[in-house]
């Protein structure tokens, strides 16, 4: 074995029993946030009489949150090799099948990215929505290019203000999704995923980082440097 062909099998080891053993079942702190934050929209209603539509719900995984109102689902389901839950309106979120005034509740969570003009989809839920109704929203600041091709947008603060002054509604919140340890867990964790074999330890220490991240967002939520997404709560005046 030449001394490249060597080193090549010891890297690919250390990633097999070191890195990925350290990366392995280690949770996600952005969908432990995302959760929270679909259980404080699934608390604004209390009867089968509040009505919520959950746009983009792809495998719809909050669908037990809302057990306790009228929950329905609305997607393209046009990703290739995604699963998809039963959805009730296969559409474009641009043109949702359902009358004006229909929800009290519109929930879209990490789908905004993904449509080529979220400001047509946006004044769309401001159709469905009642008086008074509330479109609970997040996308990514920082993440990577995902579900390809339908990947088009990254969005700052400033860019939720413009839409919400845009589309009709008032902001009730914007806010950061996860701290800044959820975004370092982050790009750690694809460092020591991502970077070149000659970068072995880094990995093994980056996986060690995200790790150490990880247990801290979960403890605790920093807002310091920046976030991965955004959260946002926009009503219907």
């Amino acid at each position: 074995m030449t001394g490249r062909r060597v080193r090549t099998w010891a890297a690919g080891r250390v990633q097999k029993d070191v890195t990925n053993r350290l990366l392995r079942g280690l949770p996600n702190p952005s969908r432990y946030r995302l959760r929270k934050f679909a259980e404080q929209a699934a608390a604004q209603g209390s009867s089968k009489e509040f009505r919520v539509l959950d746009a983009g719900a792809g495998k719809a995984p909050f669908r037990r949150l809302f057990e306790h109102l009228t929950y329905e689902t609305a997607d393209f389901g046009q990703v290739a090799k995604k699963a998809y839950a039963p959805i009730d309106y296969t559409c474009d979120l641009t043109a949702i099948p359902v009358p004006d005034s229909t929800y009290d509740l519109v929930l879209c969570t990490q789908v905004l990215e993904h449509v080529p003009d979220p400001l047509a989809v946006l004044r769309e839920f401001h159709r469905v929505l009642k008086p008074g109704g509330q479109a609970w929203l997040t996308a990514p600041l920082f993440f990577a290019e995902h579900e390809k091709p339908f990947d088009f947008h990254r969005f700052t603060q400033f860019a939720w203000r413009r839409m919400a002054a845009e589309t009709g509604f008032t902001i009730k919140e914007i806010a950061w999704l996860e701290g800044y340890y959820g975004t370092l867990a982050y790009q750690a964790r694809m460092a020591a995923q991502s970077l070149p074999n000659r970068w072995v330890l880094w990995r093994v220490v980056l996986a060690l980082l995200a790790r150490q991240m990880t247990r801290a967002e979960l403890k605790k939520k920093v807002q310091v440097g920046m976030p991965k997404n955004y959260r946002a709560i926009f009503v219907k005046s």
